[in-house]
């Protein structure tokens, strides 16, 4: 769920939070043979949802200026 204003967004919690998300498939791709295909999905999915929260972000940021 998204704050009222950017200004009341928990940056250290959502940091500490993609953190974690990030660790065991960062870690998984240090397997020889299968880390190169964990690689891959782990990255598309990371990709992903850093895309989602951006345009998020960039909307709120849009709808602080109206």
């Amino acid at each position: 769920m998204l704050p009222e204003s950017s200004d009341n967004f928990d940056w250290k919690t959502f940091q500490q939070e993609y953190r974690d998300y990030i660790d065991i498939a960062k870690l998984a791709q240090l397997l020889p043979v299968v880390g190169a295909a964990v690689g891959a999905v782990a990255n598309y999915q990371l990709i992903k949802k850093l895309g989602k929260t951006a345009t998020q972000a960039y909307r709120m940021r849009l709808i602080k200026k109206e």
